[in-house]
C-alpha cells in the first residue's frame, strides 16, 4: 500500500475516534432573537453559603458571569484557578458580579472543596430553576449577561478566564 493510502486510512481512523468528542466543548452561537432576550422578568435566584439570596433582577446594571460547575467535573476543576483569579482581579469592580454555582447544591461540601484549594471565590447554588435560555445539561457552562440583563454568551465547556481578550471584552461590557 502506498504512503498516501496509509495516510488516508490513519486520517479516517483518527476521525472515527474524534467525532464523538467534537461537540463537547463548544461556544453556543446565539440567534438574534435569543441574543436580545432579556433575562429581566425571570424569577431566577441563587443562594450563597450564608443563605443570602441573590436574584438576577437585583443585578440589572451589572455584568453578570454565571459559572455552572460541580466538584466531580474535571473540566470544571481545570478552569477553576483562572475563574478564581478573575474573581480576585474584579472583586473591587462594582460593575461585575461573578456567580460560581455548584449545580449539586451542596454548599457546605463545595465551600470546603474551594477552601481546601485556597480559592476565595464565593459559591452559590440555584435557588430557583433556570429559564430555558440559560439552562444546560453540560458543565462547565459559563453564561454572561450584560448590564441590561441581555444574554451575551452561553459557553459550554471549559474557559480560560485569564485570557486578555476575554478580560477586554468583559471591561467593554461594563462600559456599555
Amino acid at each position: 500500500m502506498s504512503k498516501r493510502g496509509i495516510c488516508w486510512i490513519l486520517l479516517l481512523i483518527g476521525l472515527l475516534f474524534l467525532v464523538p468528542y467534537l461537540g463537547q466543548a463548544r461556544k453556543m452561537i446565539l440567534s438574534n432573537s435569543a441574543r436580545h432576550a432579556r433575562i429581566e422578568g425571570y424569577d431566577v435566584s441563587f443562594k450563597d453559603s450564608q443563605n443570602k439570596v441573590v436574584s438576577l433582577n437585583q443585578l440589572i446594571g451589572k455584568v453578570v458571569i454565571i459559572n455552572l460547575w460541580a466538584t466531580w467535573c474535571s473540566p470544571c476543576l481545570a478552569e477553576m484557578p483562572s475563574l478564581d483569579q478573575l474573581h480576585k482581579d474584579f472583586k473591587s469592580n462594582s460593575n461585575v458580579v461573578i456567580l460560581s454555582v455548584d449545580i449539586d447544591g451542596n454548599l457546605r461540601s463545595s465551600s470546603k472543596f474551594l477552601a481546601k484549594r485556597k480559592f476565595g471565590l464565593p459559591v452559590y447554588q440555584l435557588n430557583s430553576a433556570l429559564p430555558k435560555e440559560l439552562s444546560t445539561k453540560s458543565i462547565p457552562t459559563t453564561i454572561i449577561l450584560d448590564k441590561s440583563g441581555k444574554l451575551v454568551i452561553k459557553h459550554i465547556g471549559g474557559m480560560n478566564f485569564g485570557s486578555q481578550k476575554f478580560r477586554r471584552s468583559l471591561l467593554d461590557l461594563t462600559k456599555e
